[in-house]
């Protein structure tokens, strides 16, 4: 049995289109919930919220996002289960990124620092 050409080329066509938006990435920023991550950042803050807060949150239903501040965006985590353990904290994640959803799938995750709970955190380098 042969496989037309067409349908061969159709296949590849297609899975180059959906690897073209997506991204591996090593991306440093803090895991909040959400709501709370959006709305700071629809005023321009994207700086780490109250963890105690973003924690009850969590819990409530609201989604874990990845507040990225030098490049001023919030990320959806894909992987809710990987970022749970660190809500509130800055972190370093190695993942893909899909452009097209804004959302970020986690491969590995590091802490970098504790989060606390205040409102204003010290900014970190991206470096």
């Amino acid at each position: 049995m042969s496989i037309p050409i067409a349908v061969v080329l159709s296949v590849c066509f297609a899975m180059t289109a959906v690897g073209a938006e997506t991204k591996s990435a090593k991306i440093r920023g803090w895991l909040s919930d959400e709501r709370c991550a959006r709305g700071r950042a629809n005023g321009g803050v994207y700086t780490g919220t109250n963890s105690d807060c973003a924690k009850q949150c969590v819990a409530r239903g609201a989604k874990i996002v990845l507040v990225v501040p030098d490049q001023e965006r919030v990320l959806n985590m894909q992987n809710q289960p990987a970022a749970k353990s660190h809500i509130g904290d800055y972190v370093e994640v190695t993942g893909d990124i899909d452009q097209e959803t804004n959302s970020l799938h986690i491969g590995s995750l590091k802490m970098l620092a504790e989060g606390h709970a205040k409102c204003d955190l010290p900014k970190h380098s991206s470096k």
